[in-house]
Protein backbone atom coordinates (compact mmCIF):
# COMPACT_ATOMS: atom_id res chain seq x y z
CA UNK A 1 0.00 0.00 0.00
CA UNK A 2 1.64 3.24 -0.79
CA UNK A 3 -0.16 6.83 0.03
CA UNK A 4 -0.53 9.30 -3.11
CA UNK A 5 -1.46 12.28 -0.86
CA UNK A 6 -0.03 16.10 0.21
CA UNK A 7 0.50 16.07 3.70
CA UNK A 8 -2.04 18.51 4.81
CA UNK A 9 -0.12 21.54 7.20
CA UNK A 10 -0.47 24.65 8.34
CA UNK A 11 -0.42 27.21 5.92
CA UNK A 12 0.20 25.24 2.61
CA UNK A 13 -0.79 26.12 -1.18
CA UNK A 14 -4.61 26.16 -2.05
CA UNK A 15 -6.12 26.98 -5.54
CA UNK A 16 -5.87 30.35 -5.58
CA UNK A 17 -8.57 32.47 -3.77
CA UNK A 18 -9.35 28.66 -2.01
CA UNK A 19 -9.67 29.67 2.14
CA UNK A 20 -6.11 29.73 3.92
CA UNK A 21 -5.32 26.15 5.74
CA UNK A 22 -4.56 26.38 9.42
CA UNK A 23 -3.24 23.58 11.92
CA UNK A 24 -3.42 24.75 15.54
CA UNK A 25 -3.00 23.25 18.93
CA UNK A 26 -6.16 23.93 20.40
CA UNK A 27 -5.89 21.42 23.49
CA UNK A 28 -2.23 20.00 24.94
CA UNK A 29 -1.71 17.22 27.29
CA UNK A 30 0.18 19.43 29.40
CA UNK A 31 -2.65 21.90 30.31
CA UNK A 32 -5.50 19.99 29.36
CA UNK A 33 -4.42 16.01 29.54
CA UNK A 34 -5.25 15.34 25.68
CA UNK A 35 -3.85 17.16 22.59
CA UNK A 36 -6.48 18.29 20.26
CA UNK A 37 -5.89 20.40 17.18
CA UNK A 38 -8.03 23.38 15.58
CA UNK A 39 -8.18 22.44 11.19
CA UNK A 40 -9.68 25.14 9.23
CA UNK A 41 -9.52 24.57 5.70
CA UNK A 42 -11.84 24.68 2.82
CA UNK A 43 -13.11 21.37 0.95
CA UNK A 44 -10.50 21.54 -1.91
CA UNK A 45 -7.34 21.52 0.66
CA UNK A 46 -4.27 19.46 -0.76
CA UNK A 47 -5.10 15.99 -2.41
CA UNK A 48 -8.61 16.07 -2.70
CA UNK A 49 -12.18 15.41 -4.93
CA UNK A 50 -14.07 17.50 -6.91
CA UNK A 51 -18.02 16.44 -6.83
CA UNK A 52 -20.26 17.34 -9.64
CA UNK A 53 -22.23 20.07 -7.46
CA UNK A 54 -18.53 22.18 -7.69
CA UNK A 55 -19.48 23.43 -11.03
CA UNK A 56 -22.39 22.72 -11.90
CA UNK A 57 -25.91 23.37 -10.05
CA UNK A 58 -28.04 20.51 -9.07
CA UNK A 59 -25.01 18.24 -9.31
CA UNK A 60 -24.27 15.84 -7.00
CA UNK A 61 -22.31 16.28 -3.76
CA UNK A 62 -20.09 14.17 -2.10
CA UNK A 63 -22.71 12.87 -0.13
CA UNK A 64 -24.03 10.68 -2.85
CA UNK A 65 -20.53 9.44 -4.00
CA UNK A 66 -20.60 5.77 -3.15
CA UNK A 67 -16.79 4.76 -2.51
CA UNK A 68 -17.03 2.13 -5.16
CA UNK A 69 -17.12 4.89 -7.72
CA UNK A 70 -13.92 5.78 -6.27
CA UNK A 71 -11.42 2.46 -5.80
CA UNK A 72 -10.77 0.77 -8.90
CA UNK A 73 -8.25 -0.71 -11.77
CA UNK A 74 -6.46 2.77 -13.23
CA UNK A 75 -4.70 3.62 -16.30
CA UNK A 76 -1.17 5.80 -15.26
CA UNK A 77 -0.38 7.93 -18.51
CA UNK A 78 3.38 9.34 -17.69
CA UNK A 79 3.28 11.93 -20.18
CA UNK A 80 6.94 13.53 -21.58
CA UNK A 81 7.93 16.48 -19.78
CA UNK A 82 5.60 19.50 -19.57
CA UNK A 83 6.40 22.78 -20.60
CA UNK A 84 4.82 25.92 -17.83
CA UNK A 85 0.96 26.66 -18.86
CA UNK A 86 1.27 24.18 -21.82
CA UNK A 87 -2.19 22.13 -23.12
CA UNK A 88 -1.20 17.88 -23.47
CA UNK A 89 -4.17 16.55 -26.19
CA UNK A 90 -5.20 12.90 -26.96
CA UNK A 91 -1.86 12.49 -29.27
CA UNK A 92 0.24 13.20 -25.99
CA UNK A 93 -1.53 10.82 -24.14
CA UNK A 94 -1.19 7.95 -26.55
CA UNK A 95 2.33 8.62 -27.23
CA UNK A 96 3.08 8.18 -23.88
CA UNK A 97 1.49 4.76 -23.60
CA UNK A 98 3.48 1.69 -24.09
CA UNK A 99 0.34 0.05 -25.78
CA UNK A 100 -2.08 2.14 -28.27
CA UNK A 101 -4.74 3.59 -26.17
CA UNK A 102 -7.16 1.26 -25.20
CA UNK A 103 -10.86 1.26 -26.73
CA UNK A 104 -12.15 0.73 -23.21
CA UNK A 105 -10.01 2.61 -20.47
CA UNK A 106 -10.47 1.99 -16.80
CA UNK A 107 -12.77 3.65 -14.97
CA UNK A 108 -10.43 6.14 -12.85
CA UNK A 109 -7.81 7.73 -15.06
CA UNK A 110 -4.40 8.90 -13.51
CA UNK A 111 -2.22 11.60 -15.09
CA UNK A 112 1.19 12.09 -14.48
CA UNK A 113 2.91 15.19 -15.95
CA UNK A 114 5.89 15.46 -13.65
CA UNK A 115 4.54 18.87 -11.60
CA UNK A 116 3.64 17.40 -8.15
CA UNK A 117 7.18 18.26 -7.54
CA UNK A 118 6.33 22.20 -7.69
CA UNK A 119 3.36 21.92 -5.33
CA UNK A 120 3.74 24.61 -2.78
CA UNK A 121 5.35 27.19 -5.33
CA UNK A 122 4.72 29.79 -7.37
CA UNK A 123 4.97 27.75 -9.77
CA UNK A 124 2.44 25.03 -9.41
CA UNK A 125 0.11 27.43 -10.95
CA UNK A 126 1.83 27.41 -14.07
CA UNK A 127 0.86 23.59 -14.42
CA UNK A 128 0.36 21.86 -17.55
CA UNK A 129 -3.62 21.13 -18.38
CA UNK A 130 -5.45 18.70 -20.59
CA UNK A 131 -7.66 19.39 -23.16
CA UNK A 132 -10.89 19.54 -22.91
CA UNK A 133 -11.26 17.42 -26.51
CA UNK A 134 -8.81 14.79 -24.46
CA UNK A 135 -10.77 14.61 -21.73
CA UNK A 136 -14.19 14.44 -23.69
CA UNK A 137 -12.65 10.96 -25.40
CA UNK A 138 -11.26 9.46 -22.29
CA UNK A 139 -14.82 10.20 -21.03
CA UNK A 140 -16.27 8.18 -24.89
CA UNK A 141 -13.97 5.25 -23.34
CA UNK A 142 -15.31 4.85 -19.89
CA UNK A 143 -13.45 6.89 -17.70
CA UNK A 144 -15.41 8.45 -14.71
CA UNK A 145 -12.38 9.77 -12.52
CA UNK A 146 -10.22 12.28 -13.81
CA UNK A 147 -6.92 12.01 -11.65
CA UNK A 148 -4.65 14.82 -12.11
CA UNK A 149 -0.93 15.89 -10.13
CA UNK A 150 -1.46 19.69 -10.69
CA UNK A 151 -3.87 21.95 -8.67
CA UNK A 152 -6.40 21.71 -11.57
CA UNK A 153 -6.78 19.55 -15.05
CA UNK A 154 -7.62 23.29 -16.22
CA UNK A 155 -5.18 26.33 -16.60
CA UNK A 156 -5.09 27.57 -13.39
CA UNK A 157 -5.49 31.97 -13.49
CA UNK A 158 -6.24 34.80 -10.86
CA UNK A 159 -9.69 35.12 -11.25
CA UNK A 160 -10.80 32.40 -13.93
CA UNK A 161 -13.90 31.33 -14.39
CA UNK A 162 -13.58 28.94 -17.12
CA UNK A 163 -13.50 25.64 -16.51
CA UNK A 164 -13.72 23.24 -19.53
CA UNK A 165 -12.59 20.28 -18.64
CA UNK A 166 -14.32 20.27 -15.27
CA UNK A 167 -17.73 21.13 -17.28
CA UNK A 168 -16.70 17.59 -19.44
CA UNK A 169 -16.04 15.51 -16.30
CA UNK A 170 -18.20 16.79 -13.47
CA UNK A 171 -20.83 17.88 -16.05
CA UNK A 172 -21.61 14.21 -17.25
CA UNK A 173 -21.32 13.08 -13.55
CA UNK A 174 -17.94 12.28 -13.10
CA UNK A 175 -14.99 13.27 -10.81
CA UNK A 176 -11.91 14.77 -10.90
CA UNK A 177 -9.01 14.15 -7.88
CA UNK A 178 -6.46 17.06 -7.69
CA UNK A 179 -2.94 17.42 -6.39
CA UNK A 180 -2.00 13.38 -6.42
CA UNK A 181 1.49 12.85 -6.21
CA UNK A 182 4.35 10.28 -5.85
CA UNK A 183 3.47 9.03 -9.55
CA UNK A 184 6.94 8.95 -11.18
CA UNK A 185 7.57 4.92 -10.91
CA UNK A 186 4.14 3.54 -10.87
CA UNK A 187 2.98 0.97 -13.33
CA UNK A 188 0.19 1.43 -16.20
CA UNK A 189 -2.01 -0.67 -14.54
CA UNK A 190 -2.89 0.27 -10.60
CA UNK A 191 -5.56 -0.75 -8.53
CA UNK A 192 -6.36 2.62 -5.87
CA UNK A 193 -8.58 4.23 -4.13
CA UNK A 194 -9.45 7.46 -3.25
CA UNK A 195 -10.86 7.91 -0.02
CA UNK A 196 -12.89 11.67 0.96
CA UNK A 197 -13.47 13.04 4.38
CA UNK A 198 -17.30 11.68 5.28
CA UNK A 199 -18.82 15.26 4.85
CA UNK A 200 -21.93 16.28 2.18
CA UNK A 201 -20.05 18.78 0.43
CA UNK A 202 -19.21 19.63 -3.39
CA UNK A 203 -15.49 18.45 -2.47
CA UNK A 204 -13.13 16.79 0.65
CA UNK A 205 -10.00 15.86 1.05
CA UNK A 206 -9.02 12.75 0.30
CA UNK A 207 -6.51 9.87 1.11
CA UNK A 208 -5.12 8.17 -2.39
CA UNK A 209 -3.75 5.09 -1.83
CA UNK A 210 -2.02 2.37 -4.08
CA UNK A 211 -3.68 -0.94 -3.39
CA UNK A 212 -1.82 -2.67 -6.27
CA UNK A 213 0.91 -2.04 -8.58
CA UNK A 214 1.70 -4.99 -9.96
CA UNK A 215 -1.42 -5.60 -11.90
Amino acid sequence: MRELSHLITNGMQVYPGDPAVSVESALSVERDGVDVSLLHLGSHTGTHLDAPSHTVTGGRTTGSIALDELVGDALVVHLAPQAANAVYGIDDIIDALADELPIAVPSIVIINTGWAQHFGSVEALNHPAIDADATAELMRRGMHVLAVDTLSPDPTGEGSTEFPVHEVVLGNDGLIIENVTGLADLSERVRVGFFPLPIDADGAPVRAVILDDHL
